[in-house]
């Protein structure tokens, strides 16, 4: 037909059905535009350089934005490395180097930075002689804290100013401090304790040990005096060598790991120790959300328990294929992160990744991560 033909009214309409038709055509190549690219879920592999590392790199994130890294170059037992400290204040994006070692760390027992506010954090390195660094105002300075032994076994900070410290060759001195290590105070310690665990200048936990059935020790006088708690035995078993976990905000859990280092015991308490709960090991690496509230990662599955872990649902299975290894840590119930080891391949390098979520664990995004000490 001819469309000179029509009228002005048929001509318009013809005009708006033909722009309609253009107007699909585009929306279905944007659609199939679109699914031509990865899905973010499956975990396609990425030539990015910056997004792992051959360092051993512990982090501490009190955001999905800000958080330290502690990043050890690689050495051995007889020659002492470096070390540096980093911060992020944009989910990995950009990384500060905020303190770097004199070469006289070794690469064991390195502990994550223990960050109690915005502004203070304290980080204990190995060497000859153990040092704890602090800062006071984000990272922009550090000092070395004064220490009365220069064997540290443990040490853990409840707020900016107090803190404990195990020490000696045996681990067998207790001390605390009430000025931010300016000065220390011996405490009384149980003869066979170890492991301290401070929840407030208050509240302090260690494991105890002797050939027969493991318990623990609690103190609520700033470590004063000491209470022991026997723990049950577990069902159709026995209790190794135990691990001692304080939950967020209250409540702590035991744990006892077989000989190629899976779990092969759990028990919770809520009372203080006066009362034990026996827990069926989670499955996979996991963590705490809040005292009852749990994350557990197995492979591609996601599961989470609101009972303490007494029971445990799947919230998914299909978690990225890089999140190898994972070794997870929640923030609240919507966002988490987790480091990982990235295998190599033709398309990206190998090496030790990070990863956050902000949807409950059900999708991951890859971040960048620090590099160079």
């Amino acid at each position: 037909m001819d469309t000179e033909q029509l009228s002005p009214r048929r001509r318009r309409a013809t005009a708006l059905i033909a722009l309609a038709v253009i107007a699909m055509a585009v929306a279905s190549l944007a659609y199939l535009y679109s699914n031509k690219s990865p899905n973010p879920q499956v975990g396609t592999e990425s030539n990015d350089p910056l997004l792992v590392t051959r360092d051993y790199v512990t982090y501490s994130f009190r955001s999905p934005a800000e958080g330290w890294a502690l990043d050890i170059l690689p050495n051995t037992a007889l020659n002492p490395g470096q070390f540096a400290i980093f911060r992020t204040v944009d989910g990995g994006k950009h990384w500060q180097k905020t303190l770097t070692s004199d070469g006289e760390f070794f690469n064991y027992g390195a502990m994550p930075v223990q960050t109690v506010d915005a502004a203070h954090s304290f980080i204990l390195v190995r060497g000859a002689a153990d040092k704890v660094y602090r800062t006071a105002d984000g990272g922009a300075h550090w000092d070395v804290v004064a220490l009365p032994d220069p064997h540290v076994a443990d040490v853990a900070f409840s707020d900016p100013n107090y803190g404990w410290l195990l020490a000696g060759w045996s681990g067998r001195d207790l001390y605390a401090t009430r000025d931010a290590g300016a000065t220390w105070q011996r405490l009384p310690l149980p003869p066979d304790a170890f492991r301290v665990r401070l929840r407030s200048p208050a509240e302090a936990w260690m494991s105890g040990f002797s050939l027969g059935r493991p318990y623990v020790y609690t103190s609520t006088d700033s470590g004063l005096t000491w209470q022991r708690h026997e723990l049950p035995t577990p069902p159709g078993g026995s209790w190794g060598s135990i691990q001692l976990e304080l939950l967020p905000r209250k409540g702590v859990v035991v744990s006892d790991a077989n000989y190629s280092g899976a779990l092969s015991a759990m028990a919770t308490s809520f009372d203080g120790g006066a009362t034990w709960r026996y827990v069926q090991p989670p499955p996979g690496t996991f963590a705490y959300q809040d005292a009852y509230h749990w994350w557990a990662i197995r492979g591609s599955v996601l599961s989470k328990s609101s009972d303490a872990g007494q029971t445990w649902a799947k919230a998914t299975d299909a978690l990225p294929n890089w999140l190898f290894r994972p070794d997870l840590h929640v923030l609240d119930a919507k966002r988490a992160w987790v480091t990982m080891s990235v295998p190599a391949s033709s398309l990206a390098p190998g090496g030790n990744g990070l990863a956050f979520t902000d949807d409950g664990g059900l999708h991951w995004t890859r971040a960048r991560v620090p590099h160079g000490g």
